[in-house]
């Protein structure tokens, strides 16, 4: 999940440190002798060995003023989010959606036309892209939340065994590639905030971004039968998340800023700021992944021509984990936000 409604948050501890002092006690269980998580914490989603074969696990949270605000009242597509935001992440790893429980915190004076319509929103999405909600809780809360935990399974590789996509496998010379456009939820949102009344068709088309992204669960199982190997779902900015997986596979990567694909509306109303919400902005949910260049024509004709190549992997003239921006001239470009954490935001 990425950009909030709320203001800044002075911890000194963020949400990637947090993340690998997790990992840490993953990596514990592993030394003692218990290998039931596959790849290290740190992907989208967690793929586990049970006894019947691999499972996807993910989940994600929609807290009131932090990634909706009442007062928009729009309920459906709180719900709607909440499933994509999952569902992006199943995504990201080339999975299917199985099935989900939610968790739903519910304040006193709370509707219950705005419960069906929450749970509409998430069946709707289930519906159209994979998945079924099967059981949940329900509990009294100060503050409205939505907390959506979901199961998939991986997709078959190309020797037809189990096989998912992950941040640590981008290697140098592999081309990075996105799915479509971005930095119009990120546009969206900025509108949103303003507070205009008055919007041009651009401009709602932008906020509508926002509201009710589109996970790319077909175009990720897509890509685990070719030669991609690498992939992240663009959540919480292009750049932040590019730098997750340079730092998982111990590499760099180059991004050429005039080949990052924006869409036309969010030109129209931000000119020359449209390319920084692209690379900083969040919540576009397509995917950014890296394929050998020997492999990427099987994906353009597997996947279809959307796909867009922005940059290369490399190991030299860069350090691990570190994301450079190359304007028209070969230029490094500043820019300001990378990315989302939600404890230093």
């Amino acid at each position: 999940m990425s950009k909030s409604y709320t203001g800044k948050d002075h911890s000194s501890f963020g949400e990637f440190d947090l993340i690998n002092r997790l990992s840490e006690f993953a990596d514990a269980k592993k030394s003692a002798g218990i290998h039931s998580v596959l790849p290290r914490i740190g992907d989208d989603t967690a793929v586990v060995s049970t006894p019947s074969g691999e499972l996807l696990l993910t989940t994600d949270a929609l807290v009131d003023g932090v990634h909706f605000r009442s007062v928009d009242e729009r309920w459906h597509d709180v719900g709607w989010k909440c499933a994509v935001s999952n569902l992006s992440d199943i995504a990201s790893m080339g999975g299917f959606p199985d099935h989900a429980l939610v968790t739903i915190g519910i304040p006193k004076d709370f509707s219950h036309e705005i419960f069906t319509e929450i749970y509409t929103g998430m069946h709707e999405a289930f519906s159209r892209f994979g998945g079924q909600i099967v059981g949940g809780d329900v509990v009294s809360s100060p503050n409205l939340f939505v907390n959506l935990a979901l199961t998939g399974h991986p997709s078959q590789g190309r020797d037809g065994t189990s096989a998912w996509l992950t941040r640590a496998e981008a290697r140098p010379g592999d081309l990075v590639c996105v799915t479509g456009p971005l930095g119009g939820a990120a546009g969206g949102l900025k509108l949103i905030l303003a507070g205009e009344t008055d919007k041009s068709s651009q401009a709602l088309t932008l906020i509508d971004r926002h509201f009710r992204p589109t996970p790319r669960v077909e175009i990720g199982q897509k890509l685990v039968g070719t030669g991609a190997r690498c992939a992240i779902d663009i959540s919480d900015g292009l750049v932040g998340d590019l730098e997750k997986i340079a730092a998982a596979s111990s590499v760099g990567i180059n991004v050429e800023m005039s080949d990052v694909p924006l869409p036309d509306e969010l030109f129209a109303e931000f000119g020359n700021s449209a390319i920084d919400l692209a690379l900083g902005g969040g919540e576009d949910y397509e995917l950014a992944f890296t394929v050998p260049e020997s492999d990427i024509n099987e994906v353009l004709e597997k996947v279809g021509p959307d796909i867009t190549v922005i940059g290369r992997v490399n190991d030299t003239g860069v350090q691990s984990g570190e994301v450079k921006i190359l304007d028209t001239s070969g230029s490094e470009y500043q820019l300001g936000q990378k990315g989302w954490d939600h404890l230093n935001a």
